[in-house]
């Protein structure tokens, strides 16, 4: 068998013809196609080789990672399920139906899997920390925090589990947890942009305004589209009676958002304050240009863009 899985495909099926028969040497054909990518024809020879071994677990899971990997869930979940109910002992395939579960939207019966998946291996971070995202959609924060903290344990370079993890420490009110997991992850990953933002907004709302304003900084710099932390930024800046920097900030998301209705409206109402009635018409007039995505009414939009008009009227 070693053998002939250090054979190329074309070698292999020269070989298949010769003994077409040979059960083994159609297995390793069937598992070089899936390594390769060819899901079509290693489906093909999987399917064909399961009706002969129906009862071959192995058989039956690589059917399900070929559907899965189709985007063919339902297909995928029937021989994941075939495959747990010919072996109930193989974590991986209890893992699998969890997993199909969950991506399909059954929240109690993906819960259910992952349950008994944890009898089979209750050391499977993975597990831990799907099962901590289903209870929170659930509303069952007390038990989603106990599974994101089992899954930090179980994997401490984890950042997802953490972030999550903070989160909920959040809700309940342990600010301290909170940010120690918060920063645990920006240690882990630098990048994580949601970790500075999330940060930000505790130290804001303990009105620690300078050390929040840095890490929402830091938020826009690593992500330059994110609209909220630029809306709050310049917020910031015009209660320090700082306009220029307020629609500085701006700006600067325009250039990555030039489009973005949200941001145009924002930059209107800072115009609006320091009373420059032709720039805030200008953004008004672009905000409804994508009105679609754009949270405040049409309605008071235009009602707006009237007043200004009749200003503008005024002076002129």
């Amino acid at each position: 068998m070693d053998d002939i899985k250090k054979s190329t495909l074309k070698e292999i099926e020269v070989k298949i013809r010769e003994t077409p028969s040979d059960m083994k040497l159609r297995t390793c054909y069937a598992e070089a196609l899936l390594d390769e990518g060819l899901l079509d024809e290693a489906l093909e020879q999987y399917l064909q080789l399961f009706r002969v071994y129906s009862n071959n677990a192995e058989f039956c899971f690589n059917i399900g990672i070929i559907y899965e990997k189709q985007k063919k869930i339902d297909d995928a979940l029937r021989y994941y399920e075939k495959a747990a109910n010919l072996c109930p002992e193989d974590p991986d395939f209890r893992y699998s139906v969890a997993f199909m579960l969950d991506k399909k939207g059954e929240n109690n019966r993906a819960i259910e899997e992952y349950k008994k998946m944890l009898e089979l291996d209750d050391k499977d971070a993975n597990t831990h920390f799907n099962l901590g995202c289903l209870y929170v959609k659930k509303n069952q924060f007390d038990l989603a925090r106990k599974h994101f903290e089992r899954a930090v344990r179980l994997n401490p370079d984890d950042v997802y589990a953490r972030f999550n993890l903070a989160f909920e420490y959040k809700k309940i009110g342990e600010i301290e947890k909170a940010l120690e997991q918060y920063h645990k992850v920006i240690e882990l990953n630098p990048e994580y942009s949601w970790a500075y933002y999330n940060i930000g907004c505790i130290l804001f709302e303990q009105c620690n305004v300078d050390r929040a304003k840095g890490y929402f900084e830091k938020t826009a710099e690593i992500n330059p589209k994110d609209i909220e932390v630029v809306k709050i930024l310049s917020d910031i800046a015009i209660t320090r009676d700082e306009p220029q920097k307020a629609i500085n900030y701006i700006e600067m998301a325009l250039i990555n958002n030039p489009e973005n209705p949200e941001l145009h409206y924002h930059m209107a109402k800072i115009y609006k304050k320091i009373n420059n009635n032709e720039e805030a018409l200008f953004h008004l007039e672009k905000a409804l240009h994508h009105r679609e995505s754009l949270k405040i009414s049409e309605e008071i939009v235009n009602n707006e863009i009237k007043e200004l008009k009749c200003l503008i009227n005024q002076v002129s």
